[in-house]
């Protein structure tokens, strides 16, 4: 007779579909169920508005490459680059805008499923599905399907190998984004890999900024290329091209362009050599997820443990001190006194300010973020400022009004790097008050330091504001830095979002939080722009100074007042906090 738990039969294609259509379902049910939660409505009404202004600002690159594909096909010879280097383009930028937006951050870990009856072939298929539905990839597809929509209107005979090359050519790129993803989770496992890796990419995105600003005729006096560059960088690419010619790029124009020269099997070839980049990057994908299936942890508490003692080598003295009568006496008389306070700010607020530059200088990701804002001001300033008309007085409010763009988030969700280590907030002898207070003032200073150095930068390119714009600019930024703070404050409660530093998520924040401190910004910002347009406009700036103050000085107050607020709030609204932190 057969054993109960022996199978009799071999598992099936019609389970491993049940076990697909199980997980799809239920990644739906959680994406349905968060916006019934406390406050969910909330956060579907930020989506609802974020995702319009996404697909406009993905709407130019997709509609541009359409174009631009079909004026090089139509009238080859007029255009300074071909399709080979408008594919690069297309790569390039698809890596770009997963080093700038990420990849989705997924509603559950799908590490979990391994604990199910899963093969590994199916685990790595449903981890290259996870983050398909990236920004990035879509814009890439949206771009493919673009460019060969335009070689077809240019050369309809080319729509066939046109829209297979282009197809193969946007699922390699994606299955090559998925790749290194996979990757870079791997080595995000560690501090000192993430240190180091978020560096390159910060190096990588403001690199790319600079050539923009360098290169780009936009940005200068001369609208147009001057024809030397063009030559320069014809140059170069011929120079490379021996080296590159194998490449995804050059194999899906060199497809197209052996199609139209009638020569249908080298540009089947092409499209094959292509496809084989694809498998190449999908076997590389499904190694790292193998590994990854079979239970490697790699972590800082992982890396932490420590290695064994070597034989012969001397062990740590494992005795424990015993205390004497004497010593027990002199503890029980002795009172300890209080740590004197420094700078005004009690030993509470100083250790807790403590640990937060602590979290941020080991969070490279959000320390970049802060010092971002600072590279562009510095790039932009010689750019776009005048030293002479009236157009000289809006140059100090704009830079330090993007500088807040960097500070002000950071309030709308304070405890995302605390994680479960929240809970002790609420056990330790210390009030939510003054573990709210030393995380604005943390950001204060941060913003205060960006604000100095912004007033330097601007200084030195553009020249010396007034002593009236000066004045009234910083008002109305502490004005809005602490409207900003006090609504960040109760959001970073009610709408908190756990940060996972180990993976390459996008940002981990909530989406109408993210939207109400846009409009925040926004919001003062037009009122600081009126008040100064109408000042101007009247030759009357002595009126700034007092108008930012008493907005400066009501917003203090309200800031105060909110403060002192805080610990009952979050004794209201901490099973929302806990929900959220303390999720697997």
């Amino acid at each position: 007779m057969p054993n109960d738990l022996t199978p009799t039969s071999s598992w099936s294609s019609t389970q491993t579909r049940a076990q697909y259509a199980a997980i799809a379902k239920l990644r739906w049910r959680i994406f349905v169920n968060q916006f019934r939660r406390k406050g969910g409505t909330g956060e579907l009404i930020g989506q609802i508005i974020t995702y319009p202004i996404a697909a406009i600002f993905a709407f130019i690159p997709v509609v541009g490459s359409g174009g631009l594909a079909w004026y090089i096909t139509a009238f080859p010879g007029k255009v300074p680059i071909n399709l080979a280097l408008l594919f690069w383009i297309t790569f390039a930028l698809a890596q770009f805008l997963n080093i700038q937006l990420g990849q989705p951050g997924t509603t559950f870990d799908p590490t979990q499923l391994i604990r199910f009856p899963l093969s590994v072939r199916s685990y790595i298929a449903t981890r290259l599905f996870f983050g398909l539905l990236a920004p990035s990839n879509i814009i890439v597809v949206l771009m493919s399907f673009s460019m060969a929509l335009g070689i077809s209107i240019a050369e309809p005979s080319l729509a066939l190998v046109a829209f297979a090359a282009l197809f193969v050519f946007a699922a390699t790129n994606i299955i090559f984004t998925r790749m290194i993803f996979a990757w870079v989770d791997r080595w995000l496992s560690t501090r000192r890999a993430r240190e180091v890796f978020t560096a390159l990419i910060f190096v990588f995105s403001l690199g790319i900024q600079w050539a923009n600003v360098t290169f780009n005729p936009a940005y200068t006096h001369n609208k147009s290329i001057p024809s030397a560059k063009i030559h320069a960088m014809t140059a170069l690419y011929n120079r490379a091209h021996p080296f590159i010619a194998a490449l995804p790029p050059e194999l899906t124009s060199a497809s197209v362009t052996a199609a139209a020269q009638r020569r249908p099997v080298a540009a089947t070839a092409e499209i094959l050599g292509c496809a084989a980049w694809g498998a190449l990057f999908l076997s590389i994908f499904a190694y790292r997820t193998r590994t990854e299936f079979r239970g490697e942890a790699f972590s800082d508490v992982a890396n932490a443990v420590a290695p064994p003692t070597k034989p012969g080598a001397p062990r740590p003295d494992s005795r424990t001190w015993v205390p004497t009568n004497a010593s027990l006496v002199a503890t029980n008389n002795t009172t300890a006194a209080p740590a004197p306070n420094t700078f005004g700010l009690s030993s509470i607020l100083l250790g807790l300010m403590a640990k937060d530059i602590l979290a941020i200088r080991r969070n490279t990701g959000l320390f970049m973020s802060v010092i971002a804002p600072i590279f562009f001001v510095l790039l932009f300033a010689g750019k776009l400022g005048m030293k002479a008309g009236g157009f000289s007085i809006y140059v100090f409010p704009s830079a330090l009004a993007y500088t807040l763009m960097g500070i002000a988030p950071l309030a709308y969700n304070s405890f995302g790097l605390e994680g479960a280590g929240a809970q002790f907030y609420f056990i330790a002898p210390l009030s939510m008050r003054d573990v709210f207070l030393a995380k604005n003032l943390l950001n204060f200073t941060l913003a205060a330091i960006e604000g100095a150095v912004v007033l330097v930068i601007i200084t030195l390119s553009t020249g010396m504001p007034t002593l009236q714009i000066t004045v009234a600019t910083y008002l109305w930024a502490i004005a809005t830095l602490l409207l900003n703070t006090s609504i960040g404050n109760r959001r970073s409660i009610t709408a908190p979002k756990k940060v996972d530093l180990g993976r390459a998520a996008a940002k981990q924040a909530s989406p109408l939080s993210a939207l109400i401190s846009l409009g925040v910004l926004l919001v003062c910002g037009a009122t600081g722009a009126g008040f100064l347009i109408l000042a101007s406009k009247h030759s009357a700036l002595w009126t700034l100074p007092p108008i930012m103050g008493i907005l400066a000085a009501a917003s203090l107050i309200f800031y105060r007042r909110d403060l002192t607020r805080l610990d009952a709030f979050a004794l209201a609204h901490r099973d929302e906090l806990f929900e959220e932190l303390c999720k697997k």
